[in-house]
Parts: structure tokens; C-alpha cells; sequence
């Protein structure tokens, strides 16, 4: 059988399923065969990511150490 008719074949098959963990299965079978496109950022996530830049560079920042420690005092109140 060549490609493209097991492609239209199983095209056809998809179409009519209605089972949704099925169907995810196949997504998850499939995503490895899917040629990977560059994630395009929203204006949204990139608006953040500049606010971020922003604050590293202004030291508006804290080590993961800081932050447990503020965590912990917080919790003890």
C-alpha cells in the first residue's frame, strides 16, 4: 500500500473517532513525526520577558535561597 492512501485511510478513520484518551494517544504517537515549528511568541509573552530583562538588570531579583527564607518567616507568623 502506498504512503499517501494508508494517509487518506487513516485520515478517514481519525475523522470518525470520538474518543478523546484515543485520540490523545495518537497525538502523543504522532508528535515525533511532526516537523517542530519555532515557537512564536505573543505580544503578551514577550511584553514579560522584556519586564524580566528589566529586572535582572536592575537587581530586582532573589536567589531561590532568599525566597525559601522569606517563605519560612512568613509561614511562622
Amino acid at each position: 500500500m502506498l504512503v499517501s492512501e494508508l494517509r487518506e485511510i487513516l485520515i478517514h478513520r481519525i475523522q470518525t473517532i470520538d474518543d478523546e484518551p484515543f485520540l490523545n494517544a495518537i497525538k502523543v504517537l504522532t508528535d515525533s513525526k511532526v516537523v517542530n515549528q519555532p515557537y512564536k511568541l505573543s505580544e503578551f509573552e514577550q511584553q514579560k520577558i522584556a519586564n524580566a530583562r528589566n529586572q535582572v538588570e536592575n537587581g530586582e531579583v532573589a536567589t531561590q535561597e532568599e525566597v525559601f527564607e522569606k517563605v519560612n518567616a512568613w509561614l511562622k507568623e
